[in-house]
């Protein structure tokens, strides 16, 4: 079977080198920046090609330019020549010849250069250099083409190791060689200058260099860089972009090794293209000497006083919310806060950003009663196979269902689409001949084959269609399938999986969901906006509050640690179980119980000796009341499901090397608010 394509190329070459008509040619005009700068604009290419033209007697139809667009690029990165290679692919066919000045506008790498012409070649469109003053519709045109190639391949190789080599050059001169400017530092005649007030002249600007000494000097004199950073901003200092200093910056800056040691080094970072061996491939490190802003005895002085002490590494309790919690300033909750001696989270708008900085008043959230909030409320959804589909948007209309006759519908279309096929290859190859030996145009001849060949494409293209739908059809009835088995078997991993894990593997779990929780009203202040310690410490036991009656005080009374002095245990007993139960806060506790300050450090050593935890398990049997109505935070909890993620999750967490592969069918996530 002879392809369309090539069919077309050769009656088209046939015609180019033989017909008496005018052709139709469009000229591509593209100058790099490069170029430009040395005088190869593109109003001189666009005189030659347009010259060119008129002397072959063509019909100028068309031109297309490329302006500062690198010759490595390929067609598709190419604005103008994208849009021409889409023209060409019309029916009929809008030119027959693209001309450009010289070889190297088609490109200066072989992958740009021959992409394209050959694109164009096999659907009978050809290309044309004015320079030398050929085609590639002949064997010598394509000859002079693939040289026309390599020189401008060897040519855009000699510019590069040109530049790179000047580049080279300059770095070991110790001049400098271009990227940001260290601070502390300026470019003068070529080189790295210290920005500094000159010599011998007061000068009222706060230069880069004196900032750095002034930093300095402060850190030496109040031993922090906070410190340092608020003093140097009330004396006008400030940083390159104008912002006020904080300790942080003011460090960096100022312990910057370019800073430290006086030079900068040239060709050392990892985007350095190397060799097989690892070495530069444009030339070696070099190391550029700059003036110095300090002495080497202020750097031995600077190095020695911040030097920070090693610090032991200790296992930190996992937050599995750190960062995922919107804070109602917009800024993000991260864990490292306490309530009363237990773990919460802290807004990061609370920490200055530099010194005088504005902080917010966002409450600290008690890390326990927010992670078992959320957790409990995605693990309910992630177990829901019906809630799942209809978040993801299963339901019985679904393609799953639409699958009936559809494979003997598709054996059909296949063999009546091979039928067509064949017998438009017959007749595009007898209206070929046929043109052939005929005496007509090239623009009569391919419309003699259209109208000839018309019946066919159309009944085939209508063939062409319905398959390509009931494919779609089939895939998407196929991938439902998958994702709906897939969200059914996250739900029963769900439910035998994930009941009670630990922080770190709910961390793991939160990331992989990518969470996010935003607040439906703001936490309320006071207690840094979390309910009692105490009654949380019940509900997530989920114990009564007892009553404490005289068979339950004998029951504990043996087992106190530590007696208050000037008071009844048994009255401060009382006192914590009232607030535990009413949820008041100990300021606002009854005089009866006595004083505030007392009954909270009791149960706070109560809880740290055991006495508490033992005392009230041995009550848990006893007559109590229930808590009052949880003051749970509003919040809504967005998450992204990914079934085959989570459940390849769930595999490497599991003993149960019997979970089977999730690979099949294609991924798919939807996003989801609870």
């Amino acid at each position: 079977m002879q392809d369309p394509h090539v069919v077309a190329a050769a009656v088209a070459a046939a015609r180019l080198r033989s017909s008496r008509r005018a052709l139709r040619a469009v000229d591509y005009l593209r100058v790099s920046t490069e170029e430009q700068a040395k005088g190869y604009g593109v109003a001189y290419s666009g005189k030659k090609t347009a010259g060119y033209i008129s002397q072959k007697d063509w019909e100028h139809v068309g031109t297309f330019v490329d302006e500062g667009v690198s010759g490595a690029l390929e067609s598709r990165q190419r604005p103008e020549l994208r849009r021409l290679m889409e023209q060409a692919w019309n029916v009929p066919r809008p030119f027959d010849i693209v001309v450009v000045n010289e070889g190297r506008a088609i490109g200066r790498t072989g992958r740009a250069f021959w992409r394209w012409v050959w694109e164009l070649q096999e659907i009978g469109i050809f290309v044309a250099v004015v320079k030398r003053d050929y085609d590639n519709s002949t064997p010598e045109g394509e000859s002079k083409m693939r040289k026309d190639a390599d020189y401008a391949e060897d040519e855009r190789e000699i510019i590069r190791e040109r530049t790179q080599g000047g580049i080279q050059e300059k770095a070991e001169s110790g001049g400098y060689i271009g990227g940001k400017v260290p601070y502390g530092y300026r470019v003068r005649a070529g080189r790295l200058v210290l920005d500094e007030c000159r010599e011998g002249r007061d000068c009222a600007a706060k230069h880069e260099a004196c900032a750095l000494r002034r930093g300095r000097v402060l850190y030496a004199e109040l031993g922090d860089w906070s410190r340092a950073a608020l003093a140097m901003n009330s004396e006008g200092f400030r940083r390159r972009d104008g912002g006020l200093w904080g300790g942080q910056s003011l460090r960096q800056r100022v312990l910057n090794p370019i800073v430290l040691e006086a030079r900068q080094a040239f060709r050392s970072s990892a985007g350095v293209r190397r060799d097989h061996e690892g070495r530069p491939v444009n030339g070696d490190r070099v190391a550029i000497p700059l003036p110095r802003i300090f002495t080497r005895a202020e750097v031995e002085e600077l190095r020695a006083s911040s030097v920070r002490p090693v610090r032991t590494l200790q296992k930190a309790r996992p937050y599995t919310l750190s960062g995922r919690i919107v804070s109602p300033c917009g800024k993000r909750y991260i864990g490292g806060g306490t309530i009363l001696r237990t773990k919460a989270y802290r807004c990061q708008g609370r920490t200055r950003a530099y010194p005088g900085a504005p902080v917010c008043s966002c409450p600290y959230l008690a890390a326990d009663a927010v992670e078992e909030q959320t957790w409990r409320r995605v693990r309910m959804l992630l177990g829901d196979a019906d809630r799942l589909k209809a978040m993801a948007g299963f339901h019985s209309e679904s393609p799953a269902a639409r699958r009936d006759g559809s494979a003997e519908r598709r054996g059909e279309l296949d063999r009546q689409i091979r039928i067509h096929r064949q017998a438009l290859a017959v007749a595009l190859g007898v209206a070929a001949k046929e043109v052939a030996a005929s005496d007509l145009g090239l623009e009569e001849s391919e419309k003699a084959v259209e109208r000839q060949i018309a019946p066919l494409q159309t009944e085939l293209g209508v063939l062409l269609d319905a398959r390509r739908e009931l494919r779609t059809l089939l895939a998407a009835s196929d991938a439902a399938r998958v994702q709906s088995a897939q969200l059914v078997e996250l739900a029963a991993t769900t439910r035998r999986m994930w009941s009670d894990l630990p922080l770190e593997r709910q961390k793991e779990l939160m990331a992989t969901l990518a969470v996010e929780v935003a607040f439906l009203e703001p936490p309320k202040q006071g207690r840094k906006g979390q309910r009692c310690a105490l009654a949380a410490w019940f509900a997530d036991r989920r114990l009564k509050v007892p009553l404490l009656t005289d068979e339950s005080w004998a029951v504990i009374d043996p087992m106190i640690t530590h007696r208050p002095r000037g008071v009844s245990p048994r009255l401060v007993m009382t006192g914590i179980l009232y607030k535990a139960r009413t949820g008041t806060s100990w300021s606002a506790l009854p005089d009866l119980f006595g004083c505030p300050s007392t009954l909270r450090t009791y149960a706070a050593r109560w809880r740290e000796s055991g006495f508490w935890e033992d005392a009230m398990r041995s009550l848990a049997a006893a007559e109590g009341t229930p808590l009052p109505e949880s003051d749970e935070l509003k919040t809504r909890i967005g998450c992204s499901v990914e079934p085959r993620k989570l459940l390849k999750t769930a595999q490497r967490g599991s003993l149960n090397t019997s979970l089977p592969d999730h690979d099949r069918g294609r991924a798919f996530r939807f996003r989801l608010e609870l």
